[in-house]
């Protein structure tokens, strides 16, 4: 259900005005699809705007749930072997997308309207199916040049009044927002297909398929006391012949019990504290006061977080004590970020290296773990841990940023640059990656295989830009 009404959305979050002047060529779509190649173009640029952009939540914990759970549902559908990225977008609006790349954003709202992982997965399945069928690609080939590039140019607009109305009065009028609006918009037939093989993906990923029932009828129930309906609604109409078709089709499946898994509650926690409007500690305190909670345990882990939001460390610490004795990796890590805010950063460090015993490869102990190695000025041993961690983890640009820091605080400022090159080739800013090797390239140093690896990285990353630069001109 999230379709390419969703394509002008995505856009208008991620697009600036450079962007609409670097798109690739296309031509004319309407008798042929993206070609891979372009596709990529693309999404190497949306990709930019995704690690550039404020509104995309950076969080490792919630980020790394999501790939999790993506991942597993792509397992299961017909293009296993497809690389797919999930992001999370803050934004209390329930809402999803899915665009060219196999990219596929998560509104915080949604995990706040969700009751349970199943409906969750619900979602990206359908949005996985629209990938998988190329539905994205179906629908801009019946486009021609001109309309392919008014769904960016349209996009900075939209951008610019969403940060500044007063600038962007100018920019873009309602009924043009509209034009597009009625002009990206999948098939009846797109939607069933994603429904049906949506919820064959759910069911083959272990979760229960009733569940694309229930978020809807989750998100109709909270449409009677509230006025707009939900994005996910109004973009994506529920029709009473789709219902119909979806409660036929679920009646091929077996009923399945999915047993609790308090981690998705406890992740909406989290979300519902740090990433809502509404996350303010007296909201949770009295929802568990009065019992008006999904999960007690999720509830309290919120009131946790947003104690410690707060500074009320000695609150948070006495919530927590309620909730140690769960053993899951999230609360854990909440008695580590209590240690860090109260400075005690000694003990922090020793239970980060228990806690990587038993979670060898959580990327929250694993930055954890660096950050705090740096604070307490261990520059060497942050050095090490980290770079164990860039064999499996190569293109996480956040373990080349703590790299970059480690070779700081150790005077290597060759190895400094090198790093946040990396870094920053790792955002899909080869622009910026090339400046930082550029001046690791002139940095004085005795040591010739850094100095020959700086040049062939360099070079290396200026025959990708030309290549990229030559793609979109075809």
């Amino acid at each position: 259900m999230i379709f390419i009404k969703k394509i002008f959305f995505v856009f208008l979050i991620f697009t600036h005005i450079v962007w609409a002047n670097n798109l690739p060529d296309l031509g004319d779509y309407s008798d042929q699809y993206l070609t891979p190649y372009q596709e990529n173009m693309i999404a190497r640029q949306i990709l930019y705007q995704v690690h550039s952009s404020p509104e995309v939540i950076k969080d490792e914990e919630i980020n790394d749930y999501l790939n999790f759970l993506g991942e597993k549902l792509v397992f299961q559908s017909d293009s296993p072997q497809r690389d797919f990225t999930f992001f999370v977008l803050q934004d209390d609006s329930i809402n999803a997308f899915a665009m060219l790349g196999g990219l596929i954003g998560v509104h915080t709202g949604l995990f706040i309207a969700a009751t349970n992982e199943s409906e969750i997965a619900s979602v990206l399945g359908h949005e996985i199916a629209h990938v998988t069928q190329k539905h994205l690609q179906r629908v801009i080939a019946k486009q021609d040049r001109d309309k392919y590039k008014s769904i960016f140019l349209l996009a900075i607009g939209l951008l610019a009044a969403r940060s500044n109305p007063q600038v962007a009065s100018g920019a873009m009028v309602a009924s043009q927002a509209m034009n597009v609006q009625n002009f990206l918009d999948y098939t009846r037939e797109h939607e069933q297909e994603a429904d049906r093989i949506g919820i064959d993906i759910l069911y083959r990923s272990g979760y229960n398929v009733g569940s694309a029932i229930d978020f809807f009828n989750t998100l109709q129930k909270g449409n009677r006391f509230s006025a707009p309906a939900p994005s996910f609604l109004r973009t994506h109409p529920i029709t009473s012949d789709r219902i119909s078709d979806i409660n036929n089709r679920l009646k091929e499946y077996p009923y399945r019990y999915i047993n609790k898994d308090n981690y998705f509650h406890l992740i909406r926690g989290k979300i519902r504290a740090l990433y809502s409007r509404d996350s303010s500690a007296k909201i949770f305190e009295n929802n568990i006061k009065n019992k008006t909670y999904l999960d007690l345990e999720g509830e309290k882990f919120a009131l946790a977080h947003a104690y410690l939001k707060d500074d009320e460390l000695k609150k948070a610490e006495s919530v927590y004590s309620e909730l140690e004795d769960k053993k899951n990796p999230l609360i854990e890590n909440l008695k580590i970020q209590l240690l860090i805010k109260k400075n005690n950063l000694s003990q922090a460090k020793r239970e980060l290296e228990q806690m990587l015993i038993k979670h060898p490869f959580y990327r929250a102990f694993v930055y954890g773990l660096g950050e705090v190695n740096i604070n307490l000025g261990r520059y060497e041993a942050a050095k090490d841990s980290i770079q164990q961690y860039i064999f499996k983890y190569k293109s996480d640009p956040n373990l080349y940023k703590l790299l970059a820091k480690s070779f700081k605080g150790l005077g290597k400022d060759l190895e400094y640059h090198e790093n946040m090159g990396e870094y920053f080739y790792y955002q899909f800013n080869i622009k910026e990656a090339i400046i930082q090797f550029g001046i690791a390239k002139k940095i004085k140093s005795d040591d010739f295989y850094a100095k020959s690896r700086v040049e062939a990285r360099l070079k290396q990353l200026q025959s990708e830009q030309l290549f990229l630069e030559e793609g979109r001109k075809k």
